[in-house]
């Protein structure tokens, strides 16, 4: 019976945990586990790398870990798309999924570390899952590794893994399932059904309360995140009618509205895509997702049962690792996939990790045995190196015949990319024409659809509507459309003069919510209401909603 052991370190967003894990016999083992918190200002992207490397020198210099491992990294370090090519040889697919990425996203592919995952296949288009990794983020994080005392055998991109953990842990379920695994920066969204998963990212996590709350007290995040923790757990002394427990919790109950929100546009945008049923239930996964009212209120908005995962089942643990099993259920699946991609039928899974870099790696744990082979070489005797010259001799020439018959092909080779190359630039201006073609047909479909809102909401009318595109150096490309209009105020609630803000406030998100329902929208921030006009005897009440667009569909 064959056995392996391997170590596996998830560097996430907000802590850092490393595991000793021992497979044999499609049984697994935690045998060791160690977390390291990660310290570093939240805001600043580029402050994560660091705080990593020092996690994982405490992890070398204090626990005694070092060698080879498989290491995670986040969903918002990683670009992930869905895209549909063709269906084609394995050993074409590569060339096509590449120049498909190209078109879908924001980087120069040349600039990134990718691999693909095979999705789905119908004979006529395969479904493939793209996921990136800026280059130099690899490469510093790789740089971060090494200086550790480590050695990266794979990189593996966090927004997969749980697939695999959901098929170790439920071999037997047949349901179609949402797993949603909430982080500090990000939430992973991964749908399973009987033909495979689908994916999604969403950048939403943990530390958006912590920043709302340290909005609201006017706090450092640092401060905030400990007040959050604090209270949560009921180790603040605030009674139910204390303004700052209510401030608290009304961040929290934001933050939970917000979060179904996204939540039911990634089902609906799943249904769309993949032109499947809704999930039969939902699993939570992530310190996120012990928010208060969190799963109340997904079970109440998508009409499914909600329970925590737990992706222990069929999983032992060594010594005192399970004494707080709770927590570890919901930090653990993402190791619990990379352990057991080659265990499970249909294991998904991505390796980051650069060739060259992978070479490098490999060449430098050879290196003692080199240095054994070259020493062993110069004691060898006089004759045997007469004999290796001619050896040598006899190379070259076959070399030098080889290359003038590779000449010939190398020119082909520079000749055929160079049509490569034009045919991808024609290819992009066919997207542009394409593109442009469809922006005029949907602006015709959103304004049907945003003159059908408005007919929901008696007594309202647009003046200006406005399109801002915003293209961040660094980022993706988003879309917002501005809508200024105004509503007719016949009367106050009370029937006393006095203004009824709820009444009205309600309304207005009536018509922003009618407005959402448009396939072109996929999110919107809360409605601007200008006061001031009601208090100044006017009865229209100006409003401003900005609503975000899918750049998926043009406009």
């Amino acid at each position: 019976m064959s056995s392996s052991k391997q170590l596996i370190i998830n560097c996430g967003a907000s802590r850092v945990t490393a595991a000793v894990v021992s497979s044999s016999g499609g049984a697994l083992q935690i045998e060791k586990l160690l977390t390291e918190t990660l310290r570093y200002d939240y805001s600043n992207d580029e402050a994560w790398l660091s705080a990593v490397g020092t996690a994982l020198h405490a992890l070398h210099g204090q626990h005694n870990l070092s060698g080879k491992a498989s290491f995670i990294i986040p969903g918002n370090q990683v670009l992930t798309k869905t895209i549909r090519i063709p269906h084609v040889e394995a050993s074409k697919r590569a060339q096509i999924i590449a120049f498909e990425a190209q078109q879908n996203i924001p980087y120069p592919l040349h600039e990134v570390v990718w691999d693909s995952q095979v999705v789905g296949e119908d004979g006529v288009e395969t479904e493939v899952l793209f996921i990136a990794c800026k280059s130099n983020t690899i490469d510093e994080f790789c740089g971060e590794v090494k200086r550790a005392g480590f050695i990266v055998d794979t990189i593996h991109a966090a927004t997969v893994l749980d697939y695999n953990a959901i098929q170790f842990a439920y071999p037997e379920l047949d349901e179609d399932v949402l797993l949603i695994n909430i982080g500090a920066r990000s939430t992973n969204l991964l749908f399973k059904n009987s033909d495979g998963f689908f994916v999604r990212n969403i950048q939403l996590g943990g530390n958006s309360l912590t920043q709302n709350i340290a909005d609201s007290l006017g706090k450092p995040f640092a401060q905030a995140e400990e007040i959050k923790h604090k209270f949560f757990n009921g180790d603040l002394d605030y009674s139910d009618d204390d303004s700052g427990a209510k401030l608290l919790t009304g961040c929290s109950d934001s933050f939970t509205r917000r979060m179904s929100q996204e939540i039911t546009r990634s089902i609906v945008n799943y249904r769309r895509q993949k032109s499947g049923a809704a999930p039969k239930r939902i699993l939570l996964s992530g310190r996120g997702a012990l928010l208060e009212g969190l799963s109340e209120q997904l079970a109440t908005t998508q009409k499914v049962s909600v329970e925590f995962f737990d992706p222990l089942q069929n999983v032992t643990l060594a010594g005192e690792i399970g004494s707080d099993a709770t927590a570890l259920r919901l930090e653990i699946s993402e190791i619990i996939g990379a352990a057991t991609q080659d265990m499970v039928a249909d294991g998904a899974g991505v390796n980051l990790l650069p060739d060259e870099i992978q070479k490098e790696m490999e060449f430098a744990s050879k290196k003692p045995f080199l240095l054994v082979a070259a020493i062993c070489l110069a004691l060898a005797p006089w004759p045997a190196f007469l004999g290796y010259q001619q050896l040598s001799a006899e190379y070259i020439d076959a070399a030098k015949a080889t290359e003038a018959q590779v000449t010939p092909l190398q020119q082909r080779q520079s000749k055929i990319l160079d049509n490569a190359d034009q045919a991808q630039a024609l290819s992009q201006s066919i997207r542009m024409v394409e593109g442009l073609m469809n922006s005029k047909t949907n602006w015709i479909q959103f304004f049907a659809e945003l003159q059908q809102s408005l007919s929901t909401v008696e007594d309202t009318w647009l003046d200006t509507l406005a399109v801002l595109r915003e293209n961040p150096k660094g980022g993706s490309p988003s879309y917002e459309v501005v809508l200024e209009g105004q509503m007719l105020v016949r009367e106050t609630a009370n029937g006393e003069g006095a203004i009824d803000q709820e009444v009205l406030s309600r309304r207005i998100k009536s018509l922003q919510s009618s407005f959402e329902s448009s396939e072109f929208i996929v999110s919107s921030n809360p409605p601007a209401i200008n006061w001031s006009s009601l208090r100044s005897g006017l009865n229209v009440l100006p409003f401003t909603i900005n609503l975000v667009v899918d750049t998926s569909k043009p406009l």
